[in-house]
């Protein structure tokens, strides 16, 4: 194919000259203004490149991962020098069968014996007039703690005084129409004896008739001179000298005396024993008023204060508190002069001798509501790191508290030493399971590492071999080996925690 070309003209190009200059000028300028540009864009471009071929390298990388298997086993044979070992001090003792007890630790708080812990509380209203111990006070049961006085206190007592004295009135007459009454009889007594009429002055001479003398001696006197007439004619009527008729009047008038004394002696003696019933009836209703008023004192102080001491005067009103065990004073409440109300507590004391410790069985926990009472259980506390004490469990609760989802347990454990305050936090071993008899190694054998146990088992004089073992129960004390012991090892007892930062410092120089 021929394609023909026509040249310009010369008048052409030089139209087309100018405009062609400025053109090429203008391209010039924008192609100045895009370099820059480029050039950035090409560094942004070539760092893309950087990254992405180091990241191609690392999933080149990543296309053969290290298997599970193939990781690194740090050896188990642990090799040291003299010097070490005996400057570690290692505690090494042979694996044993040990009676085993699975536990669970719970916390608890140390609390008062509630038979060994009260509260002294003021039984009535009134003024604290004087206070005579101080917190840190030990105190024998009816020591006196302070005094209160009360208008209340000597208006009862008042009244118990009168009583009593009432009491005292109504027993004295009492014991005498008693005495009167026996006087009575024995009078009719010697009289039923026909005793001489002497006799019987001299033997009522020092015994009190009362009020019945004056009707019975009138008549006694009477009859005793009928009786002596009566004596005096029987002799002249036997020889005639004097008529029969006389002998029968002196009979007749004794008679009549006889029967009147008689009568007037059996009245004397039924209105004394009268007399003493209603003595007797008084004395029960006056001993009763006693008691009422002895009740209504107590009512107002509360058993166990000196509510019924004699007081007097200006003590009437006055009530002594005294202490109602021995124990010591924990706290006081009140300073002397300040008015008090009933039930307010001046003082708290406690014997702390004995204390609780309460716990709480939670869900975890529960097969520990089987414990028994009297079931011995450990407790430790944070603060008395190396002292361990022992606990009687003293009961179970029965109902689980909603807002815990648990039941308490309760142990007493004795405080003769008094190391032990009331509020401490402790740490109490629960037995969960039946013990059983297992070969064990002590609690402090156990090494972990990657969630699994080992024990360091002494192969030689300086040489530990890293045995990895299944534990089961553990206790305080022991922990059973369920397999990787064969139960004729040297286990590392004491600082097998320095075998194992050996262990691994060897496996990393490796």
């Amino acid at each position: 194919m021929i394609i023909q070309t026509r040249k310009p003209s010369y008048a052409g190009i030089r139209r087309m000259s100018q405009p062609t200059a400025t053109i090429s000028q203008g391209i010039l300028t924008t192609i100045v203004k895009i370099v820059p540009s480029v050039l950035v864009i090409g560094a942004l471009g070539a760092a893309w490149l950087a990254v992405h071929h180091m990241n191609a390298t690392d999933e080149t990388h990543d296309e053969n991962p290290t298997e599970p298997g193939s990781e690194e086993v740090v050896a188990d044979i642990l090799t040291l020098p003299p010097g070490k070992v005996s400057s570690a001090q290692l505690v090494i003792a042979p694996v044993s069968t040990e009676l085993i007890q699975h536990s669970h630790v719970v916390p608890g708080r140390i609390t008062y014996d509630p038979t060994r812990h009260v509260e002294v509380r003021s039984p009535i209203d009134g003024v604290l007039r004087s206070v005579e111990v101080n917190p840190g006070d030990h105190v024998k049961k009816g020591q006196l703690l302070a005094t209160v006085t009360s208008p209340e206190i000597g208006k009862a007592r008042s009244e118990l005084l009168r009583s009593q004295a009432e009491f005292n009135l109504v027993s004295a007459q009492a014991e005498r129409t008693q005495e009167i009454a026996k006087n009575l009889e024995y009078y009719a007594h010697l009289l039923a004896e026909d005793t001489d009429i002497a006799q019987v002055e001299a033997a009522l001479k020092n015994r009190s008739l009362g009020n019945f003398g004056k009707v019975l001696q009138p008549a006694h006197s009477k009859l005793n001179l009928t009786q002596d007439l009566l004596k005096n004619i029987q002799p002249l009527s036997e020889t005639g000298a004097i008529a029969g008729k006389t002998l029968r009047e002196r009979e007749s008038q004794y008679e009549v005396a006889r029967a009147e004394f008689k009568a007037l002696l059996d009245q004397a003696i039924f209105d004394a024993k009268q007399s003493q019933r209603q003595a007797t009836a008084d004395l029960a209703d006056a001993q009763r008023q006693v008691e009422i008023a002895r009740d209504q004192l107590l009512s107002l102080v509360g058993e166990g204060q000196n509510a019924a001491a004699e007081k007097s005067g200006d003590h009437i009103s006055e009530l002594e508190v005294v202490a109602t065990m021995d124990g010591t004073v924990e706290a006081r409440h009140f300073a002397v002069n300040e008015r008090v109300y009933g039930a307010d507590s001046l003082f708290t004391l406690a014997d702390t001798s004995s204390l609780y410790v309460n716990a709480s069985i939670r869900e975890n926990d529960w097969p520990a509501i089987k414990i028994k009472p009297g079931t011995e259980i450990r407790i430790t506390l944070p603060a008395l790191v190396d002292q361990t004490f022992h606990g009687h469990v003293q009961y179970v609760g029965r109902e689980v508290a909603p807002d815990t989802n648990s039941v308490p347990v309760v142990a007493s454990l004795s405080n003769p030493e008094g190391v032990l305050r009331p509020g401490m936090f402790a740490r109490i071993t629960l037995p969960i399971s039946e013990p059983q008899r297992s070969l064990a190694v002590s609690a402090e054998s156990i090494v972990h590492h990657d969630d699994r146990e080992y024990v360091f088992v002494q192969i030689g004089e300086y040489e530990f071999q890293c045995v990895e073992v299944e534990t089961g129960l553990h206790s305080d004390e022991w922990v059973e080996i369920r397999s990787g012991l064969q139960g004729n090892e040297k286990v590392v007892q004491k600082g097998a925690f320095l075998l194992k930062s050996e262990w691994l410092l060897e496996g990393e120089a490796e």
